[in-house]
């Protein structure tokens, strides 16, 4: 079986909403809508964000941060990112911003916190409308707008359903891939480390003749659960196929990466399932002007060593 899959080649268990397409979606919107991460890295945008900032096209904007490159002034998005904390949410939120070519633009945002199945906050995602600048006067507290068209309330709210896997609740491969074209380009930008690791428990298809595909999936869910707990909140994980996960860790180095799967690894070998479970992990580090298909092979290669060496390993190939 290949340990690296296509874009819709991920088997009847990912069920038909991952398989819309999200492109679809993101492209009949009129407003802008947007994904960025704790650190406020942008690590999804639609083609309407990027022209509202003046950029070609939204691969131009991914992995630009938020307060570095966008706000007028760094402050905004701590008031911001407080008004967010106290209540849940911001709606109608009037922002100054700057455009690529250093001219101002003035947005309403409505925007809340991204969380994963365990209530632990990973971002922030929203929809932004470009404004005359002569609203920006009317201040933050009780006003309106209401010329956001439904059809984006309505992606906004489903956005997470369509990026996240449905068994385990980890993002899903085709919004994976999207994180790691945003990463890598962030990681040539700013010349960062940035680490990838592939996971495949160990004979699972064993595991899932001895006992059912019920017992397998719940399996699946409960190595997923553990994956979202012990892995950094910086890090990205991804369900890729039936019992394959992918991780990326953002500006951390081989060593640091090595360390971290095997301390996840430690963790599945020593949890309570109905009979032993182990995982397999392969890294990869990423050098500049990598492609991302590159980056996944030198994972995939590291991951069969670690089935070499007998199950149960990390291995850094590269």
């Amino acid at each position: 079986m290949s340990l690296i899959h296509h874009e819709g080649d991920r088997g009847d268990d990912f069920g038909v909403e991952s398989r819309v397409n999200l492109d679809d979606i993101i492209h009949s919107m009129k407003s802008g809508l947007y994904v960025a991460d704790n650190n406020g890295n942008i690590s999804f945008a639609n083609q309407a964000f990027a022209e509202i900032f003046q950029y070609r096209t939204r691969d131009d904007i991914v992995g630009l941060n938020l307060a570095e490159n966008l706000y007028e002034r760094r402050k905004d998005r701590i008031t911001f990112l407080r008004q967010l904390m106290e209540n849940g949410f911001v709606s109608d939120y009037i922002i100054p911003m700057v455009r690529r070519d250093g001219s101002r633009v003035v947005i309403s945002a409505r925007s809340n916190f991204l969380k994963d199945k365990t209530g632990r906050v990973v971002g922030v995602q929203g929809i932004v409308k470009e404004l005359p600048e002569e609203q920006e006067v009317r201040g933050n507290k009780g006003q309106e707008i209401h010329d956001l068209a439904y059809q984006d309330e309505e992606a906004c709210r489903t956005l997470d359903k369509l990026i996240r896997d449905p068994l385990t609740g980890l993002y899903n491969y085709q919004y994976f891939m999207r994180c790691l074209e945003a990463e890598t380009l962030r990681a040539d930008r700013f010349f960062q480390p940035l680490s990838l690791i592939m996971i495949d428990i160990d004979n699972f298809e064993v595991f899932n003749n001895q006992f059912g595909r019920e017992e397998g999936d719940a399996l699946i869910k409960e190595v997923g659960a553990l994956f979202r707990k012990n892995f950094r909140d910086t890090d990205i994980v991804c369900r890729q196929s039936q019992d394959q996960f992918l991780v990326i860790l953002p500006e951390t180095k081989k060593e640091e990466a090595l360390s971290v799967a095997k301390a996840v690894k430690d963790v599945i070998q020593e949890s309570s399932f109905q009979t032993s479970v182990t995982c397999s992990m392969g890294l990869s580090r990423y050098i500049s002007g990598m492609t991302t298909q590159e980056l996944l092979l030198k994972a995939n290669l590291g991951l069969y060593m670690a089935k070499e060496m007998g199950r149960n390993e990390a291995c850094l190939y590269g």
